[in-house]
């Protein structure tokens, strides 16, 4: 009986004593709180195009950075809750607001209907978003003078020309320099012109056959020697003419004395480099961004 009881007696102290170490590390790692909101409304269309999701602690002393994250999908499909949750555990213990955001899509199949949602449609939604989390993110304890972007694919794309376009911010009153950092995670849509021309369907279906368009909407061709932009993070990987994509852009940034800093990661695929982003013990894209997001909200 005297065995029994020891027995007992242990294994109560051993389950006691991870019970506790479980609590510890939780508790070092702020929950967040989820809410969905309609950033703008336009009759017609699904209200969950135009919404976002904001992930916050509750009542907090100090105003807290923020990153608001775009998916990706070819500009055709995705959804804002795709793919986080690494960055939401990622983004909480660094004690990060978090925001990720919807915006209308094009055609799931290629299309030449003119009346499609295209260009510069998802890059207005992208910049009403990012209007409304600036006018209003305070109430959820975030800092409107610390904002980062933050893209994969598509979303790339749209995060890279919100940060260097003077059609899209500028016009809503919101300075490029506003915004502290934008981190485009692999992306071809530095130059739009190139894939469209090179006949890329996405591309095309996405931004439409006229040239004129093409160019402006290039992230490339926005940027201006004099002019003042975010700080930005590349990470590129896959073919050699994917990454000169990439450094053709970051020369660009550099040559319009942008603070850019970068990544090459081909171990991932495509959906890997994103997935990769927070994932438990993951250092070759995580750890080069917590840095740079550090650096941007200094």
């Amino acid at each position: 009986m005297r065995t029994v009881i020891i027995i007992i007696v242990i294994i109560a102290h051993v389950l006691l004593n991870t019970a506790c170490t479980r609590n510890t590390t939780n508790s070092d790692v702020p929950p967040y709180t989820k809410t969905t909101i309609a950033y703008k409304t336009i009759r017609g269309v699904d209200p969950n195009l135009l919404s976002l999701d904001v992930y916050y602690f509750g009542q907090s002393s100090a105003p807290k950075p923020v990153v608001i994250y775009v998916h990706g999908g070819g500009f055709a499909i995705g959804d804002k809750a795709n793919s986080i949750q690494n960055k939401t555990s990622l983004f909480s213990s660094l004690g990060y607001i978090f925001v990720s955001i919807n915006y209308r899509l094009s055609p799931a199949q290629p299309s030449n209907d003119t009346t499609r949602v295209m260009y510069p449609t998802h890059n207005n939604d992208v910049a009403d978003a990012v209007q409304w989390v600036y006018a209003n993110i305070a109430q959820y304890g975030g800092n409107p003078s610390q904002i980062a972007l933050l893209g994969h694919s598509a979303g790339a794309h749209l995060v890279s020309l919100t940060g260097t376009s003077p059609l899209f911010l500028p016009t809503r009153s919101i300075a490029l320099q506003v915004i502290r950092g934008v981190a485009s995670i692999d992306t071809e849509g530095y130059d739009v012109a190139k894939q469209a021309r090179e006949g890329n369907e996405v591309y095309l279906n996405a931004f439409g056959a006229n040239p004129r368009i093409w160019a402006e909407a290039s992230p490339i061709n926005n940027l201006q020697a004099g002019m003042r932009y975010p700080r930005f993070f590349i990470a590129k990987r896959g073919t050699m003419n994917r990454i000169a994509l990439a450094d053709d852009f970051i020369a660009a940034l550099e040559r319009a004395g942008v603070s850019v800093s970068h990544i090459t990661a081909n171990q991932y695929d495509h959906e890997g480099i994103n997935n990769a982003i927070g994932a438990p013990g993951e250092t070759a894209v995580t750890e080069p961004l917590k840095a740079f997001f550090a650096t941007c909200f200094q």
